[in-house]
């Protein structure tokens, strides 16, 4: 095989690097849903969610570690989300939702479903037929 189809193969497998007003933002990971989950509260709103979404990854992506940090000080993290969002308007939040949309969707795509045949019994795994 040709070094040019398994570069092409390869690149078909790695999502492509996402970018928002020039910042970087890191693969959308369970790692990263986990910290979203973290700064998150019931009465939320969906513009909280994508700004955070966007947010997480940028600082992700700049130093993981204060990004895992400040996700465990929920009111820090605000703090700093608010400052982060200052200056954006209307047309940016179409830009992060999306980005967001698009992200959260390509990463369903990689999961898989199974769906009974209403033949196998389930139970003790060994897949018995009925």
């Amino acid at each position: 095989m040709s070094d040019e189809i398994l570069d092409e193969l390869n690149a078909s497998f790695v999502s492509p690097e996402r970018q928002f007003k020039g910042k970087k933002l890191a693969p959308y990971t369970e790692g990263s849903r986990l910290l979203l989950l973290q700064i998150r509260d019931d009465g939320d709103s969906s513009l909280y969610f994508v700004y955070s979404f966007i947010f997480i990854h940028i600082l992700l992506k700049e130093n993981r570690k204060e990004a895992i940090n400040l996700c465990w000080k929920k009111d820090d993290f605000r703090e700093r989300l608010f400052d982060y969002i200052s200056g954006y308007n209307n047309n940016d939040l179409a830009e992060a939702s999306a980005l967001v949309g698009q992200i959260i969707e390509e990463a369903g795509k990689g999961q898989v479903e199974v769906i009974s045949d209403g033949k196998t019994a389930r139970g003790n795994g060994q897949g018995q037929r009925q």
